[in-house]
């Protein structure tokens, strides 16, 4: 099959609710990065065979083409909107490198985006004369009641295997030392969209003192065991080897493999253990092969856990920070762990992998290696 390679990647500073992003579209933070993302790629509008764009939380419609539109691209490029939650974001990509191994494709942009702070209400009613009920989101499998927190998985996960309050915290806090501490590193990924706008606002000092009250305030899920619910977006431009052949981008990474899995929907935090096993096997890989590991952070016992069944080595996780310290922009997030991969390989041969897990049952890996233009 053709190779497909990542050739930019750009993302918006991600944001806490009601924060600097909070009156930005989701098409709006879309197609900034869209404009960036051509011209920095040096694209010609009709070289763009298509937008694959996540969004979890809108109204629906095609948001892929409404931000294109907004971008002001010729028209006849349809865009396809994705919704898988959580994962959608990385499965834009993985799913840019189908179409380009297919070769129905050359060049592709593929992402999130996704607006908390402006995201519509959904209203559901059980059948035609029931009344309507305001639920925060939309049943993943047969039988979930939208009124309850999918952080029931985790909570009952954390007690199986026995996840102590240190342990969560030293994880929370060691996400948001390094995201405090690389600030300046990660601003080369982010496109502001004001002057606001030019890096993660959310990072602090979090002392034990301040997760115990975090935890006796709100519970066993808490502010500083969750990633904050965040607006934000994130665009990468996925290429043949042929466009690049002709182009001679600055860096590429190879896509050497990535895929989605499903699995029990109740146990959804333990899906990307199988991932990551299945993509070690079928490539023949061990961790001291692997450069950067990013791992998404939606609850520290997920990520905490994922990294214990598959014995990845801690410095190699999420090393300039994670989505506690920063924010899940749920459709945006899986997008903003491959961004990190693109900007943090820097060596010729350098391996990365990102990995997320997502509500309804599914898990979603991405393996690439750092290339050099010269190979070609």
């Amino acid at each position: 099959m053709a190779k497909s390679y990542i050739i930019n990647a750009l993302r918006t500073s991600i944001v806490p609710v009601g924060g600097c992003l909070r009156n930005h579209s989701v098409d709006q933070m879309a197609s900034h990065l869209i404009k960036e993302s051509i011209r920095q790629s040096d694209l010609t509008t009709d070289a763009l065979d298509d937008l694959i764009l996540s969004n979890a939380l809108g109204g629906g419609g095609n948001i892929a083409r409404l931000s294109l539109l907004n971008a002001g691209l010729a028209s006849t490029i349809l865009g396809t909107s994705l919704d898988r939650q959580c994962v959608g974001g990385l499965d834009a990509v993985v799913q840019a490198m189908q179409r380009i191994q297919q070769g129905t494709a050359d060049c592709l942009l593929a992402g999130g985006a996704e607006s908390y702070s402006l995201r519509p209400k959904r209203y559901y009613r059980a059948s035609w004369q029931d009344e309507f009920n305001f639920f925060d989101r939309p049943p993943f499998f047969p039988g979930d009641l939208p009124e309850n927190s999918i952080g029931n998985s985790v909570i009952e996960l954390k007690k199986e295997f026995a996840v102590s309050d240190e342990e969560e915290f030293e994880w929370s806090r060691n996400s948001h030392q390094k995201t405090r501490q690389h600030l300046k590193a990660t601003e080369k990924e982010i496109l502001p969209l004001t002057k606001d706008h030019q890096s993660d606002p959310f990072a602090r000092n979090l002392s034990w003192e301040i997760f115990q009250k975090a935890k006796a305030k709100y519970g066993a899920l808490h502010s500083a065991n969750t990633a904050p619910t965040a607006d934000g977006a994130s665009i990468l431009t996925v290429a043949s080897e042929n466009f690049i052949r002709q182009n001679t981008p600055k860096k590429y990474l190879e896509i050497i493999d990535g895929f989605t899995l499903g699995g029990n929907p109740k146990e959804f935090p333990l899906i990307p253990v199988e991932a990551v096993e299945k993509l070690f096997s079928v490539h023949q890989l061990s961790w001291q092969d692997i450069t950067q590991f990013e791992l998404m952070e939606a609850y520290t016992v997920q990520a905490l856990l994922t990294a214990r069944l598959t014995h990845a080595p801690h410095e190699i996780i999420n090393p300039y920070g994670g989505a506690i310290a920063r924010g899940h922009p749920i459709g945006a997030s899986g997008a903003i762990l491959a961004t990190r991969l693109y900007h943090g390989l820097t060596k010729e041969g350098e391996l990365g992998i990102a990995a997320i897990a997502g509500a309804g049952g599914y898990a979603t890996v991405l393996l690439v290696k750092n290339r050099l233009t010269t190979e070609l």
